[in-house]
């Protein structure tokens, strides 16, 4: 039976929205807090280490999924959404204490973390000078204090560690805010409203990259962890209130106000079974992995000039990377307003994801012809804000019409083990490629391949997106009596 907006929002649907708007604003606006911070540590560790811990995040990532499908599959929304929250509010203020305390990352004890010498209790011979004869003078390696070797080890560990659990909290906060989302609105609903909401995402990530730079010469970047959790945590209430506000019971009609009993226990692979039994979370999976694969090799050459003309001070790296994300969301604001509305009064707005794939083919050719920091920013802030404003609305409209299983555990495998198999899979060719060729030309050419392939996976979507409307559509106006 199919539900009415009334009949959906108890609450009325502008507060309701009002709210929603408020939930994406808090949960983005922490994120663009500590992203910057990650960003900057992990040019700590050199850019070429990068691709490592791309590889490791992948292979955390599948364990972490596996648990968090566990838990969806075992407890309802209202429970295992500010649950989680809240770990991520105890994980902020953990990295607060092991950065200000133990590890501060605010005094800038050498240029950049040698990585080798940590692993070694001798440091490398200094910078040898030629004589007049051409020879060079030989000096013996210099003893280095077991204690700066066991701060460094420190350090290279907590550095990984933050970067993979940010890669964790950036894919299931924002995954989970969608699953609710979707969980909450009908398909016209979103396509009227996720335009709106989406603005509280952005108007978050602009404030988040403000408050960063503003703040992080002032009072240091591991001091940053704690505006994040006071940004973080009013997305609980927002939940709370929604959930309160519009409760349907998930994937079942309003009439039963019990809980649909699943036909197994809850299994941590119930999110892989999801998308392999279902056409459209295929489709999907494959031009997510497509998107993060093309993005990784095009960030690893902005990481390696961020590098170069910038420096290994930890304040202006940070500072930098939060005006890049500040930029995203100026323009995002705009694109959210013009070219998401635009796309959303399309037959099928799906077909709109392929202006991304444009974007990238086009900035990628011109960072092939001039490789600077200016140019490869602004590809990046272009296709970003694009992908934020327009891209993450039209791939949320996808998942409306799906069953419960498919939005929350097949919708979060995608946006979690799919998104870093790309990021893994693209550093696994980038180590390799970089080991054989350095940077050069070969990663722009892997990037339009991938674009190529992905144009075909979105043109597809869009016909199984189209086809499964056209059948929800049916269903309303014959309805099959239960057996």
């Amino acid at each position: 039976m199919a539900l009415h907006a009334d009949d959906r929002a108890p609450g009325g649907e502008a507060g309701i929205t009002f709210v929603s708007v408020a939930y994406f604003f808090f949960v983005i606006c922490s994120y663009y807090v500590i992203k910057p911070i990650r960003g900057s540590l992990a040019l700590e560790l050199g850019s070429d280490n990068i691709p490592i811990l791309n590889i490791l995040s992948m292979v955390s990532l599948v364990v972490a999924n596996a648990v968090y499908s566990w838990i969806v599959g075992k407890y309802k929304r209202d429970i295992f959404i500010p649950f989680i929250t809240r770990f991520f509010v105890v994980c902020l203020a953990i990295f607060w204490l092991i950065f200000t305390l133990f590890i501060p990352i605010n005094e800038q004890r050498s240029a950049t973390l040698d990585i080798a010498a940590a692993e070694s209790a001798f440091s490398p011979p200094l910078a040898e000078q030629n004589d007049a004869g051409g020879n060079a003078d030989k000096k013996p390696p210099i003893l280095r204090d077991p204690m700066d070797i066991l701060y460094d080890n420190i350090k290279i560990i907590m550095i990984g560690v933050y970067y993979l659990w940010v890669n964790f909290f950036a894919l299931m906060a924002v995954s989970m805010f969608w699953s609710f989302m979707n969980d909450v609105f009908t398909v016209n609903q979103g396509r009227r409203l996720y335009a709106i909401i989406g603005y509280g995402g952005l108007v978050g990530g602009l404030v988040g990259s403000a408050l960063t730079s503003l703040l992080v010469r002032q009072v240091g970047t591991s001091n940053l962890f704690i505006l994040a959790i006071v940004l973080l945590y009013p997305s609980i209430w927002c939940m709370q209130y929604i959930h309160k506000n519009h409760y349907r019971p998930e994937g079942i009609a309003e009439a039963d106000n019990q809980p649909v009993k699943p036909a197994h226990p809850p299994r941590p692979w119930d999110g892989f079974l999801s998308v392999c039994k279902n056409p459209i979370l295929i489709c999907m999976a494959l031009e997510m992995f497509l998107y993060t694969f093309s993005s990784t090799m095009f960030f690893q050459q902005l990481n390696r000039l961020i590098e170069l003309e910038i420096g290994a001070d930890v304040n202006s790296k940070t500072a930098f990377i939060a005006g890049i994300y500040g930029r995203i969301n100026i323009v995002s604001l705009f694109s959210q307003f013009f070219v998401t509305r635009l796309m959303m009064l399309l037959p099928n707005p799906v077909y709109g994801l392929l202006l991304l794939n444009l974007i990238q083919v086009v900035g990628t050719f011109f960072t092939m012809f001039t490789p600077s920091l200016v140019v490869a920013s602004w590809v990046v802030i272009i296709r970003y804000a694009i992908d934020y404003s327009t891209g993450r609305a039209l791939r949320e409209l996808v998942y409306i019409p799906l069953d419960r299983e498919a939005k929350y555990q097949g919708k979060g495998f995608i946006d979690t083990v799919v998104f870093r198999v790309g990021d893994g899979l693209s550093s696994i060719i980038l180590i390799g490629g970089l080991g054989f060729y350095s940077y050069g030309t070969w990663i722009d050419y892997s990037i339009q391949l991938a674009m190529l392939v992905q144009f075909y996976v979105i043109i597809k979507t869009a016909g199984l997106y189209g086809q499964r409307l056209k059948t929800a559509e049916a269903a309303v106006a014959a309805p099959v009596p239960a057996s």
